[in-house]
Formats: C-alpha cells, sequence, structure tokens
C-alpha cells in the first residue's frame, strides 16, 4: 500500500566505527555496560544523499535492565564530521551541537517518528544512565528508515492540510508502524520458512511439521538442520544400513560398522570354538544386527540409553538392535600403571623350534 521506505541499518560492524564513551565492544560486536553512572555512543554519520531530505522512523535493538536510555536524531544538511569527531569535546558538548539543527529526542523509547527531522545528513546519539551496581544494557544497534511518508497521502485532500508532524498526521502514523511491522512479517515468511536461515526455535516446529521426529531428543540446532535437509532420504531409507550408519555419526560424530546376523554366523560355522564368543558380542538371534562404535575415535561424549532409544526409531520392525562400544585394552605382564582398560598376564613360552625364517636362519 505505501511505498517502500529506503533503510540504514547500524548493526554489529557498524558499532564498531561509532565513538564511545564506557562502553565495551563483545566479540559478536554488540556495546555492552555494567553498573552505574554514564555512558554514551556516537553512531558514524548517515549520507543520504538528498538534501533537506527527510526522515521516518528509528527503531532501536538492545536490552537495558534497571538504567534510564535516551535517543538523541538529528538531521542537517551541513557535514559536522569534523565537530563531532572532535576527541577533545564531550558527548554533552557534542549534544549542544547537533541541537542547533532539526533534533528529536526520546527517553526510554525504542520506536520513534523521525517526522520533526530535515537535513542530508542523520546522527544519532544514545546515551546510558546507570541506577545502581546492578545496571546493564546491551546495544544491538538500530534501523532508520526514510524519506517521510504518511497514510495521510492516501486520504482526501482535506486530511493533508495541516502538513507533516500534525496531530493527525502523528495519529495515522501510528496505525502506518503496525501494518508496517505487520507487512514486514509477511515479507520475511520465506525466510521463517528456510531451515538455514531461521532461527534455531522454528527448528523444532519444522520437526514437529513433518513427523515430530524431535521430540524428546536434545538435538543441536546443527544436527537439526542436517536431518531437515536430508530428511527425504532419512525418512525413505529408515531401516537401512546407510541411513542408520550416518545418524549414528550426527548424533556421536563417530563412524559405526553394522554387522548383520548371517555374516558373520554362517562365516564363523568353520570355528565353532570361537562361535560362543561370538555369539556373546553380536547376539545369538537371527532377528538382532549389531553397531560397532570405535570409541577410539574422537567424536561427542555419548549416552549409552540415550543412543539405543535413538537406534530404535531406525531399527526395522520385528529386529533387535545390538550395541557394542570399541575401546582400547592393554595387556601387560605383572606391572600396570594404567587406571583402566588393562589386563594383568603372565607370559608363556613359545615353542618355534624348527621354524625357518628364510634359507640362512633358523629357530631352535
Amino acid at each position: 500500500m505505501v511505498k517502500t521506505a529506503k533503510k540504514v541499518n547500524m548493526f554489529r560492524l557498524a558499532l564498531r566505527r561509532g565513538i564511545k564513551y564506557r562502553m565495551e565492544l563483545t566479540d559478536d560486536d554488540r556495546l555492552c555496560g555494567f553498573g552505574g553512572g554514564y555512558f554514551a555512543w556516537l553512531a558514524p554519520v548517515f549520507d543520504s544523499m538528498d538534501q533537506g531530505g527527510t526522515w521516518h522512523r528509528l527503531r532501536l535493538a538492545g536490552i537495558f535492565e534497571n538504567c534510564k536510555y535516551e535517543v538523541l536524531a538529528a538531521a542537517a544538511d551541513a557535514d559536522l564530521r569534523e565537530e563531532m569527531e572532535d576527541g577533545g569535546l564531550t558527548f554533552p558538548q557534542k549534544a549542544e551541537i547537533l541541537k542547533q539543527y532539526s533534533w528529536i529526542r526520546r527517553v526510554n523509547t525504542d520506536d520513534m517518528l523521525l517526522h520533526e527531522l530535515t537535513g542530508r545528513y542523520l546522527w544519532v546519539m544514545i546515551s546510558v544512565s546507570g541506577a545502581a551496581a546492578d545496571s546493564r544494557f546491551c546495544l544491538e544497534g538500530f534501523q532508520a528508515e526514510f524519506p517521510w511518508q504518511s497514510f495521510s497521502e492516501y486520504l482526501p485532500e482535506i486530511y493533508q492540510e495541516e502538513g507533516r508532524n500534525s496531530f493527525f498526521e502523528r495519529y495515522m502514523a501510528a496505525l502506518q508502524s503496525m501494518y508496517e511491522d505487520l507487512e514486514k512479517e509477511v515479507d520475511h515468511i520465506p525466510e521463517y520458512l528456510d531451515y538455514e536461515l531461521t532461527s534455531e526455535e522454528n527448528l523444532h516446529a519444522f520437526s514437529e511439521w513433518t513427523g515430530g521426529w524431535a521430540r524428546d531428543r536434545e538435538f543441536t540446532s546443527g544436527q537439526l538442520r542436517e536431518v531437515i535437509r536430508n530428511l527425504q532420504r532419512i525418512q525413505s531409507g529408515r531401516g537401512t544400513k546407510s541411513v542408520m550408519r550416518d545418524m549414528v555419526y550426527l548424533v556421536t560424530g563417530r563412524e559405526a560398522r553394522i554387522i548383520e546376523y548371517f555374516k558373520w554366523h554362517d562365516w564363523m560355522k568353520k570355528s565353532k570354538g570361537l562361535l560362543e564368543e561370538y555369539e556373546r558380542l553380536f547376539g545369538k538371534r537371527e532377528d538382532t544386527f549389531t553397531v560397532l562404535i570405535d570409541m577410539a575415535d574422537p567424536g561427542m561424549e555419548i549416552s549409552e540409553e540415550k543412543l539405543r532409544r535413538f537406534l530404535e526409531d531406525f531399527t526395522p520392525l520385528g529386529m533387535c538392535c545390538n550395541v557394542v562400544f570399541l575401546d582400547w585394552n592393554s595387556h601387560m605382564d605383572t606391572h600396570c600403571y594404567l587406571d583402566q582398560n588393562s589386563c594383568l598376564s603372565v607370559p608363556e613360552f613359545g615353542d618355534a623350534g624348527g621354524v625357518v625364517l628364510s634359507e640362512n636362519y633358523i629357530l631352535g
């Protein structure tokens, strides 16, 4: 309905280019402060390239707890960079310079109209006053929109006579802001539905829409995105060795080997002496398959109980899953300095008499 406004975003990297007082820049490019006293940040100037240009709206993003914050926005056709970047001037002195032009000031307001401003250059100064030792804030940045626009432009001319910044125009601006915010949400629906771009809380909703496969599971956001990316292959290949191997690697970070009953039992019939030991390892029943996980490989911590419950979702109907964790063991003689996975044994003498190593060497 309304014309698309131009936007200037002052987030993340833009926070580095501003001038700050007592605020600390975090590793993820946010301005934070703790305790009482005065904090301030002057945003880098924005040049609209429009002499005598108008401004529409400013929205601030941040968290302020037990403190007061003030936003001073000013516009001017004159380039004030020399004065604003003068290190000899305090922030209150710079604020007085900005107030010589069109300006607006709001306290504890994160959404404000800029209809009173006229000028090519936009300056924004944000100051915070901590009330106590436990005061804290985290400033993420702000977004400014220009040029000025109003729903009153779509009404009969009689409603436009009072002009910009009139009571009726400000009244319409409240409805306009609600409409623009709703329109923005609608425009971003494709991003909400994009599993690569959407926020983490939406990923669990996606899992419910596609069968509730993440319910009662402790997936990370990266694991959720990986499953959604390959969901068609996973669902169509559920119960197959390849999908089960991929899912084990997803939740453990380790490669798994899957041994089916017939693959070892038919071969082991030739060596009946070891058959009992193999049955202890791989199971005695034909409906049992074994998942071998090498714990020597680097990976994530594994809860055996959670892994077994997880594998039940990918086990074919009527089959049983046996999980075996392989770990390093050391066999030594009568002395051992290891805390775990070690066995003491007495070495035995072997008879190598008559064994020929080559035509020149004979043992015994």
